[in-house]
């Protein structure tokens, strides 16, 4: 009897993980057709708002698939922010955009259909309350990225994401054909958002667009193209960062031809392999125990800065 109901609940299950993949494109669609558009609020700016000389450098973080919220982030992504800031204090660091959204609508925005649930899941885990339901925002978001990746829908939801880069950089005091550089930091999916934006901001902005993935899961998307540069770091006990390269058939080698190799031979495709760090967590990219001398998290933030060093930051 209970090994029916096993697989009773192990069958509904992924009926509704089906379910939820197949409807994952409308939130896309929706916005496209104009239905969210009064939903949709620009990020207010993290930086140098109401200075009157304008920054030559913008840095937009993009958290990864754990994020519910802009305005929420984990506290060792905090920490790694907040030195980022301290390490570059002329340039504008922006850290509240919402990658997983076309609109950049928090999952915590209303109207939501289960924006309850995520209001929810978002207590428990203010009170430090670690519950399976947490699993249910990281697949929310993974579905997102595949939206982000595939070649159909993925256009319409990167030129989403662009509008909300867009509205917090015009926040942030930028101005469209300054010139200024904007490099986007992504984390896990939302290095695939942030290329995948790449050409539209590019389009609008008349600005260089550098991309720096931190665990990125990336597809060859053709937003590669549109990109000056793209530093991929990826740890080597990371098995998540490792599904892109192998579920995406286009970053084969075989596929010479591919937006990706074809970056790759251009020389605009680095790729950064770091020691003993995971995808996530203590052990992670921004892991704060000390393992050494330093934590994963200032490593992290010794390697982003030399290749922000390298691209004229100060």
């Amino acid at each position: 009897m209970i090994s029916e109901i096993l697989v009773v609940s192990i069958g509904l299950a992924l009926v509704a993980l089906l379910i939820t993949a197949a409807l994952s494109p409308l939130e896309t669609l929706s916005w496209w057709a104009g239905w969210t558009e009064q939903e949709m609020e620009a990020p207010a700016a993290v930086g140098k708002i109401g200075d009157t000389s304008e920054s030559a450098l913008y840095i937009i973080y993009l958290s990864g698939v754990a994020s519910i919220s802009g305005k929420y982030l984990l506290r060792r992504e905090e920490m790694f922010i907040r030195a980022l800031r301290a390490r570059f204090p002329d340039a504008v660091i922006i850290d509240n955009v919402f990658p997983y959204s076309p609109a950049g609508m928090p999952l915590l925005a209303s109207p939501r259909l289960f924006d309850r649930l995520w209001r929810w899941i978002q207590k428990l885990d203010l009170q430090g309350r670690r519950t399976l339901l947490r699993g249910l925002t990281n697949l929310r978001n993974i579905y997102q990225v595949m939206v982000s990746a595939d070649h159909r829908y993925g256009p319409i939801f990167s030129q989403g994401a662009a509008s909300a880069m867009e509205a917090a950089l015009g926040n942030a005091g930028y101005r469209a054909g300054s010139g200024a550089r904007i490099v986007v930091i992504g984390y896990s999916g939302g290095a695939q958002v942030a290329v995948g934006a790449a050409p539209f901001l590019k389009a609008r902005l008349g600005a260089p667009i550098d991309v720096i993935s931190i665990g990125g899961v990336l597809a060859s998307d053709p937003g590669v193209a549109a990109v000056d540069t793209l530093h991929h770091f990826h740890g080597d006990g990371d098995r998540i960062e490792k599904l892109g390269a192998v579920m995406f058939a286009e970053r084969w080698k075989l596929l010479a031809n591919s937006h990706w190799n074809k970056a790759k031979r251009d020389g605009r495709i680095y790729v950064h392999r770091v020691a003993n760090m995971l995808h996530a967590g203590p052990k992670g990219y921004f892991g704060l125990p000390k393992r050494g001398a330093r934590s994963n998290n200032e490593r992290m933030l010794d390697a982003v800065a030399d290749v922000l060093s390298g691209l004229g930051a100060q």
